[in-house]
């Protein structure tokens, strides 16, 4: 099975997609329902919140999310992957942003969406999932992929780097008080789909090289 996946990556990369894609319905279709908004209470109520010293610089860290923050990230690492004629990875990370804010503006529109944590201070703005979680995690997962494949970092920084940092800025936003913990997992799930879904993509189109060890 390993020696399948380095073959042939783009399958097992697919099925790791519509596997994450079906636990955003399965979590989209229960969020209204009083066992998850418990749930997301309970959760709530055991999260530690930031200190005074501390709230400025995390508002700082947070805006690592924004659009306007992994937009140019992306189009970084592609150009980066355009000036070594890497188009396939360079296409891939563009497109995965791309779908990922794409994806979290109609998710507003689209689904259904209940009172947000009192932190938000903006009872009528959607906010499942979260979009920080949404745009992070997918531009960090398929960055991460990516370069690790056409050997322009090593395997395991690359991947420790991307967890550490896509879930430092999920937990951010319940730190906050910004999300529940529905939306945050949510915006992890519909991530991965997309980052997923770009990787196998382009493991299908990307020509083969000698990557480093």
């Amino acid at each position: 099975m390993i020696d399948d996946f380095k073959r042939k990556p783009q399958y097992p990369l697919a099925g790791v997609s519509a596997a994450a894609a079906m636990g955003f319905g399965a979590l989209a279709s229960r969020t209204r329902k009083p066992r998850t908004i418990l749930g997301d209470l309970k959760l709530r109520s055991r999260l530690p919140r930031y200190g005074k010293q501390t709230k400025k610089a995390a508002i700082q860290f947070g805006y690592l999310g924004k659009e306007w923050a992994v937009l140019p990230a992306a189009g970084a690492i592609g150009a980066k992957l355009l000036s070594e004629d890497r188009k396939a990875g360079a296409a891939a990370v563009v497109a995965a942003t791309l779908a990922a804010i794409g994806a979290s503006h109609l998710f507003d529109v689209i689904l259904d969406q209940r009172t947000p944590p009192p932190g938000r201070h903006a009872p009528a703005s959607p906010h499942f999932p979260s979009g920080h979680a949404l745009h992070s995690t997918a531009v960090l997962t398929i960055g991460a992929w990516v370069l690790s494949r056409e050997g322009m970092i090593g395997k395991r920084a690359a991947g420790i780097g991307a967890g550490v940092l896509a879930l430092a800025l999920g937990f951010d936003r319940l730190i906050q008080d910004r999300h529940w913990t529905s939306d945050v997992v949510a915006g992890w799930l519909a991530a991965v789909s997309i980052a997923g879904l770009a990787a196998s993509g382009y493991e299908i189109s990307r020509p083969r090289r000698r990557t480093k060890s």
